[in-house]
């Protein structure tokens, strides 16, 4: 079955999709803000350097802020810097194994005595990277390649926001579009515009 809009009532629907859509530059600001936030604490309190996570912040923050909810939510009665010095020890191992610092901040983990929730977290995390690469390949988006993966885990936490967006959208580009404007308005994601519409299309059409 075809619709049909006309162009005020097209313009409508943009305009009140526009202010949910504020709403994805905001989650980038924020996966930046946090990652930010972590590399912070875990200096100041533990003295590891660990500034290489922010230079894809938002794409790591896309996967280690459910696994910072999942350790809140759990029973593991950690304090903030701890969760941080654990979710540190994750970020490296899902994105960066055998990177310089690695080793560091996995003893400090041991040290700390964090072994216990570092695994549990660290299973969640290969649980939750390996679903989402299945959903990404399903959808014909990455393949296997590492910058692949890691250019898209920024989608993991607002891809919920993306379909609400999306469903009931009688034109598949105009949506496409407008995400991908708003999130390239963050200026914090790392592939050009015209790869993200691509990636939009096929994402929408996905979840639709």
């Amino acid at each position: 079955m075809e619709f049909i809009l006309t162009e005020s009532q097209l313009l409508m629907c943009i305009r009140e999709s526009k202010q949910d859509s504020e709403f994805l530059s905001s989650s980038m600001k924020k996966m930046d803000s946090y990652m930010k936030n972590m590399v912070n604490r875990v200096f100041k309190t533990y003295e590891l350097n660990l500034k290489m996570l922010l230079s894809w912040s938002t794409s790591i923050g896309g996967m280690i802020m459910p696994l910072d909810e999942y350790i809140k939510t759990g029973n593991f009665n950690l304090n903030e810097n701890e969760r941080y010095l654990v979710l540190a020890g994750v970020a490296f191992l899902l994105f960066f194994e055998g990177k310089r610092g690695m080793v560091r901040v996995l003893n400090k983990i041991k040290e700390e005595g964090l072994e216990e929730v570092f695994d549990a977290t660290l299973l969640k995390g290969i649980q939750l990277k390996d679903s989402f690469v299945n959903f990404l390949r399903s959808a014909r988006i990455v393949s296997s390649q590492f910058l692949e993966i890691i250019s898209y885990t920024f989608l993991l936490p607002i891809i919920v926001d993306i379909q609400n967006l999306s469903n009931g959208s009688v034109d598949l580009k105009e949506t496409a579009l407008l995400i991908t404007e708003r999130l390239i308005a963050s200026g914090l994601v790392l592939v050009s515009r015209e790869v993200l519409y691509n990636v939009m299309r096929k994402l929408i059409k996905k979840l639709q």
